[in-house]
């Protein structure tokens, strides 16, 4: 019997694919090699999918590796930019991973109807992340969950999103709370009365779920205090120094060492 491809994920893929509730199909916007296509289909996350890429060359290395899987049949691919040839309402989860906070906005705000009737939205940003959070809140979505991945010392954040009020209460009721839960955990154990001043930006910046339940983020907040403090040096060194960047740099560095102590308190 023939055997048939799998492939093997990076970390920041396997991260992505294992964030993804099961769904009926999956649209993996900008799918380059075709690798979480598969690998959602193959472990039964998605039943089926749509592989989109703007590039042709990439699109058919997906096509031979679904191929080679003996996947043809479930994963459809197309030449498409962003969720221009997705129809409204065909995919029930969208993936897009591995762009800029830029693109991936656009991607959204070109076809925001399509991304809406969907029941997830998975994002994997390549930049700007507490932007990108606070962009889909700004568009009517709900973060649900944020997860670390770490790849030959890289940092990458996935976020899980909807836009549908159901689906929110169903996937957080699962988690015992969610983000409500969280803050209030936080209120009672937390440091004192300053993290209410903090909560908000503490969430955006890093994720009040990470904070309070991933290992990882004491490796990642030592590694962002030690490159903002860093900075804050340099410019406290230079002829002219920057004082505006200084200071947002300041507040930054105090919520990381926040996040950080808050970090140290829940994984104990």
């Amino acid at each position: 019997m023939k055997k048939t491809f799998t492939p093997k994920l990076s970390p920041r893929l396997e991260g992505i694919v294992s964030l993804l509730p099961e769904c009926e199909k999956v649209a993996d916007i900008g799918c380059d090699h075709g690798y979480i296509s598969i690998s959602l289909v193959q472990r039964g996350i998605a039943k089926s999918a749509v592989a989109c890429d703007i590039k042709a060359g990439p699109l058919e290395f997906a096509k031979k590796n679904i191929a080679k899987s003996g996947l043809t049949d479930l994963i459809d691919v197309r030449l498409s930019p962003g969720l221009n040839k997705l129809s409204e309402g065909e995919a029930d989860a969208i993936v897009i991973a591995g762009m800029g906070m830029r693109t991936i906005a656009g991607i959204i705000l070109d076809d925001l109807s399509k991304a809406k009737a969907a029941d997830y939205i998975l994002i994997q940003a390549q930049s700007e992340i507490p932007e990108m959070r606070r962009f889909f809140e700004e568009n009517g979505f709900t973060l649900l969950r944020n997860k670390l991945m770490i790849e030959e010392d890289k940092y990458y954040f996935a976020m899980l999103l909807t836009s549908k009020k159901e689906v929110e209460e169903e996937y957080l009721k699962s988690l015992g709370g969610g983000l409500k839960r969280l803050k209030e955990r936080l209120t009672e154990t937390g440091p004192g009365p300053e993290f209410s001043e903090f909560a908000e930006s503490l969430d955006e910046y890093f994720g009040l779920d990470l904070i309070t339940n991933d290992g990882d983020m004491k490796k990642y907040l030592g590694h962002v205090i030690g490159e903002w403090s860093e900075s804050i040096e340099k410019i406290s060194g230079a002829k002219k120094p920057d004082f505006e960047k200084m200071d947002e740099l300041k507040k930054k560095l105090a919520m990381a060492e926040l996040a950080l102590e808050l970090n140290t308190l829940f994984k104990k």
